[in-house]
């Protein structure tokens, strides 16, 4: 509920985010299915033998005398697998004569999870800083892994210390998941890399994929364990041959592997990993030098406050993770240049509001809030109505949440009537129809800011509105199959109408006087 008892139980409301999955990705457990033993074709003598009782015992007393054969190497419980993911290994930039991608195309080929097929063409990416190429370029590389129909595009250039790669795919990734890799995010290996180093690239290839079915989810939960593993040296020792650059890279896409495996494994390993992933992010912002662009400084803060907001969203005292992300976040956003890099400023700027917000629930710190309207809506300055309309919904949802926990904690009829009229320029671009999840989520928060409207002015004027609310998100959230959401929206119906019962029931006049006689005067 929205009141503030009900919001710190355990400091975040258990509905979506708005264009957002559930903040952490639930882990199911795989069913291990047990690697076939053939079995040995008959002998000659149990053939001839067939079902003569002192031929069979004779023949077993002679195997068991005869001398063991040699043990075969058993093969990789995998290796009979197929692939469930194709990449597209596209030609490099500045790679004149083709030995790069020869390489490159070698040091994955046949290994699992992947199919792969080549591109004849190559992708130019010179300026990070320039958010038009950026963002065409962006466009590109998804609509060729779309129209190829594959799960992953690796793309790059060749320069004087050997390979700068990139990782794309079809589908827009979730931005607020830890590990997610972007077109900055590069994995930067010398002209002659071999192993360990090919290892890195099969894990940060399988870590980049979107996965989009059980099998492939599968194969990410039983291979980038044991991947993650074999190649973690590379980021506490990086090889001194390296460059820099290329040192800090393999750090830093290290952290991405750690990061996705922390949500691949069962939640009692979790924790290792996400604490790998910071340690190896934090180990690549020390190999950044002052003539290096600020942007990977900033780019760096935000990988290392999205790890710590999934681990706060799974801690059962969440305060100190949340204190750590909110530092980090400002860290991302002070790095980050909004006329350069407008969409990764922006959303260090969404990801530190919620974090004001969540970490406000647990400590009753109202100048949190006032943080997290302020940066809330400093995004709004990147996404408008008119240009991007569903990420401003979901950035005006945002601010209509943290107005309806300010206005609770004021107690101010003004602040709530804020978040009512922000949730109703939202429910105009979320539609029922088109957004469903979204659309609920937006109702349940108008419920509740209409409920602390009338909770806060003893009155039942808004009452009927709220409940109405409540009951059309729950409908949705059953339809869909939200379990957790439908939850909560149950219990607010109920505190809704358990309100309205009360106050309605001091409004009636007992009539009972008008039978009885008026009181004799003396």
């Amino acid at each position: 509920m929205s009141d503030t008892e009900n919001l710190r139980d355990k400091f975040k409301r258990p509905l979506e985010r708005p264009g957002a999955g559930p903040a952490a990705p639930a882990k199911r457990a795989e069913a291990q299915l047990p690697v076939p033993i053939a079995q040995p074709a008959p002998t000659g003598d149990e053939a001839a033998a067939g079902g003569g009782g002192l031929a069979r015992l004779l023949g077993a007393i002679g195997r068991m005398l005869a001398p063991k054969p040699p043990v075969k190497d058993q093969p990789a419980a995998d290796a009979a697998e197929s692939p469930v993911f194709t990449a597209l290994v596209a030609h490099l930039g500045n790679d004149t004569d083709g030995a790069g991608f020869a390489h490159l195309f070698a040091s994955l080929e046949g290994r699992l999870p992947f199919k792969l097929k080549s591109l004849g063409r190559a992708f130019a990416l010179d300026n990070l800083e320039d958010p038009a190429a950026v963002a065409s370029l962006v466009t590109n590389t998804r609509q060729v892994a779309a129209n190829d129909k594959v799960d992953l595009l690796i793309w790059g250039d060749m320069v004087k210390e050997g390979y700068r790669l990139r990782f794309a795919s079809a589908a827009s990734p979730d931005e607020d998941r830890p590990g997610v890799f972007g077109p900055s995010t590069r994995l930067e290996l010398p002209r002659d890399f071999g192993e360990p180093a090919a290892t890195l690239l099969l894990a940060a290839a399988i870590a980049a994929a979107e996965t989009s079915n059980e099998a492939q989810k599968g194969a990410v939960r039983r291979l980038l364990p044991p991947l993650a593993a074999q190649v973690e040296g590379l980021s506490t020792k990086p090889p001194l041959s390296m460059s820099m650059p290329q040192q800090r890279s393999l750090q830093l896409v290290f952290g991405h592997v750690a990061a996705v495996t922390a949500l691949s494994v069962p939640p009692s390993q979790a924790g290792l990993w996400f604490d790998k992933a910071i340690a190896s992010y934090r180990a690549a912002l020390k190999r950044i030098s002052r003539v290096d662009p600020t942007w990977e400084t900033g780019l760096i803060h935000k990988h290392v406050a999205a790890v710590l907001t999934a681990q706060a969203e799974a801690a059962k005292e969440p305060a100190p993770q949340l204190k750590e992300a909110v530092a980090e976040w400002r860290s991302a956003a002070e790095n980050l240049a909004r006329a350069t890099m407008p969409q990764e400023w922006a959303s260090a700027q969404i990801r530190l509001g919620n974090a004001l917000y969540r970490l406000d629930l647990v400590t009753g710190d109202i100048d949190l809030l006032r943080e997290a309207l302020q940066t809330l809506q400093g995004a709004l300055q990147v996404y408008s109505r008119t240009e991007t309309p569903q990420k401003w919904a979901a950035i005006m949802h945002d601010i209509a949440l943290v107005l309806e926990v300010y206005g609770d904690q004021l107690k101010s009829p003004e602040v709530l009537k804020r978040s009512v009229e922000t949730c109703e320029s939202v429910l105009q671009v979320f539609t029922r129809e088109r957004a469903p999840q979204s659309w609920a989520a937006a109702q349940n928060t108008l419920g509740s800011a209409l409920f602390l409207l009338d909770k806060h002015s003893d009155g039942t004027a808004n009452l009927d509105a709220a409940a109405t609310a409540f009951q059309q998100a729950l409908d949705v959230f059953r339809s869909v199959g939200a379990k957790k959401q439908a939850q909560v929206a149950a219990r607010n119906l109920g505190h809704v109408n358990k309100l309205a019962e009360d106050r309605r029931g001091r409004q009636i006049v007992d009539p009972g006087w008008v039978d009885k006689p008026p009181p004799k005067r003396r």
